[in-house]
């Protein structure tokens, strides 16, 4: 029996963790991200397979539910979807020769099936993958055949067997020295202390030498240097005091600025990773003379390097995807987790939350970001007495929050948060205004906000933040671009709802809220079966019957009852929930 396969039937709960884990990474990779056919694919496969799949999926479903052919196609006559399929196990093991793993996802030949591949341990990278995952499948094996031999005995003979427990012991070795060094550098995976915030240096602009276009360099350095101390996953490089020693970056911004007579200026942003002087993110902005004083168009700009989600955390993620040290680490992994939400690896951001918390009880950001945490504990079990403590606690680490850092966005609005989850709009509102007040340029925080104020009542204040929340940062729009659509389709505007939820990239379109909002759309749009099938889905994903309410199905997943009772009659008036003949 396949190796692959042996080890895909322990657990189907634990491997259907793993898969979805897995995707999730392999999405956000950046050789998925440049195929976006591959990764419809890989979305594809994956979900039949955690949609409970007893076989592999048909060739023809795979080429007109994944690859977009018609209804018409023939298997019998065009290899298509073979011939993609063999691509995407070529792009999974382009990634995974360059990235150690302990279990992958592989397809296995001859097959359309996703399956898990198990590793003992991960490898080095100085090693050649193939040769690592022999040596460590040949010592598992021989772990398996009885119990450890003493080292002298080990040592003595020559069969092939004890070649496999010097590899192993060799391995265990390299382990603990590992495990020690770990803990013992700060710039190091799951270490004891707290890593620092990556460090970035702002490079003084580049521009003319006319005192227009130099005060409006200063413009720009002080624009781009306030907003970027505003969030709290990044620190600047600072001037260092006589005799210090000089502090490395981790980023360098390079900055330039080009002024024309006409009064127009091109200011171009190249943000360089500085270990191996790689430029990671590049971008143009132009800004006419009326927008110069203010410079507002740079906002999105700095909102996409530094935000919770933006690009130094998603390359620090990538780089390292399963650092849960305490610290910056762990709160990067708590804004990756916001992206597409699972219990087990909440449960490791937890332990890193709590982890950063012992070092330093009093940090506002990791405090507000145990709080979201618990709050999402509470939102499917409200009723329970777990979903209660986890309310309560999830309270009480806001108050914590606030009372050690009132001035911060991260201390009111972790505040804010609280009283809108405990129904109080008023003081919610005051105090979220208040954290926007201090970082009007945090995509996240514009987003909650928006969505709290419609809750609230406030539908046009709210999306409006919606909106801004979208133009700050559109790469990963989640909640408020689902949000928007909603409303958008509420108003009968289905054509701009549709458009917002087309746009929307993986994972996002995994997530609970897009299947609600996207199966209400295409039913008012005519497509009725699409919508419903939209809702199976949903039903999956909740490990709902069939026959749930739609007051239960969405009590999974979302908080508020006055949005839990409007999208419930949106999926009844739109036919995706067919309502009970009274009796």
């Amino acid at each position: 029996m396949d190796h692959a396969k042996a080890n895909d039937k322990q657990g189907s709960g634990e491997t259907d963790r793993i898969i979805a884990a897995e995707l999730e990474r392999l999405l956000e990779s950046p050789l998925f991200v440049r195929s976006p056919v591959l990764s419809r694919l890989l979305q594809f496969l994956v979900e039949h397979r955690l949609r409970g799949g007893r076989s592999a999926p048909k060739a023809y479903a795979i080429a007109t539910e994944a690859l977009g052919r018609s209804a018409d196609f023939d298997p019998a006559v065009d290899s298509y979807p073979r011939v993609m399929v063999g691509r995407l196990r070529t792009l999974l093991d382009r990634y995974y020769a360059d990235t150690p793993w302990i279990h992958r996802l592989r397809v296995p030949q001859g097959s359309y099936e996703v399956v898990v591949q198990h590793r003992v341990s991960p490898p080095a990278r100085s090693f050649d993958a193939s040769e690592i995952g022999s040596d460590v499948k040949a010592a598992a094996s021989g772990d398996q055949a009885g119990a450890p031999r003493a080292p002298g005995a080990a040592s003595t003979g020559a069969a092939p067997r004890y070649g496999r427990w010097f590899v192993a012991i060799l391995l265990l070795a390299l382990a603990l020295f590992a495990l020690s060094a770990l803990r013992s550098s700060p710039d190091r995976l799951f270490v004891g202390a707290p890593a620092a915030m990556p460090l970035l240096e702002v490079s003084a602009p580049v521009s003319g030498n006319t005192p227009p276009s130099r005060a409006l360099a200063r413009a720009l350095d002080s624009k781009l240097r306030d907003g970027l101390r505003r969030f709290g996953m990044v620190e600047l490089l600072s001037a260092q005091a006589p005799g210090a020693a000089a502090a490395r970056a981790d980023y360098r911004l390079d900055v330039s600025m080009v002024l024309n007579q006409q009064g127009v200026g091109q200011v171009t942003l190249v943000l360089n990773r500085v270990s191996d002087q790689r430029a990671i993110w590049s971008q143009q902005e132009r800004i006419s003379d009326e927008g110069m004083p203010q410079l507002e168009s740079i906002e999105p700009l700095i909102a996409q390097i530094a935000a919770d989600y933006g690009v130094i955390v998603r390359d620090q993620i990538q780089r390292q995807p399963d650092n849960f040290a305490a610290g910056y680490p762990c709160l990067a992994q708590f804004n990756r987790m916001r992206q597409m939400r699972n219990i087990p690896y909440a449960q490791q951001v937890e332990a890193c939350l709590r982890a950063t918390l012992k070092q330093n009880a009093r940090d506002p950001v990791a405090l507000a970001a145990l709080s979201l945490l618990r709050f999402g504990d509470w939102q499917p079990q409200r009723m329970a007495p777990a979903g209660r403590e986890a309310f309560a606690e999830g309270r009480a680490l806001a108050k914590q929050a606030y009372e050690s850092s009132p001035n911060s966005s991260a201390g009111l609005f972790a505040m804010a948060r609280a009283n809108f989850y405990a129904g109080n709009c008023l003081r919610g509102n005051t105090m979220g205004d208040a954290a926007l007040r201090l970082n009007p340029y945090d995509p996240d925080l514009n987003g909650f906000l928006g969505l709290f104020k419609i809750t609230c009542g406030q539908a046009e204040a709210g999306e409006a933040l919606l909106r801004r929340s979208l133009a700050l940062d559109p790469s990963y729009p989640g909640v408020p671009a689902v949000t928007l659509a909603f409303i958008l389709s509420q108003r009968g505007e289905q054509e701009e709802a549709r458009a917002v939820l087309d746009q929307m990239p993986s994972p996002t379109t995994m997530e609970p809220q897009f299947l609600m909002v996207r199966a209400i759309v295409l039913a008012r749009q005519g497509d009725v079966a699409g919508g419903q099938a939209e809702w199976r889905r949903l039903l999956a994903y909740t490990r709902q019957p069939a026959t749930a309410s739609p007051e239960t199905v969405l009590g999974r997943f979302l908080i508020t009852p006055v949005v839990i009772e409007r999208a419930s009659a949106a999926l009844r008036e739109s036919g995706v929930v067919v309502a009970k003949p009274a009796a």
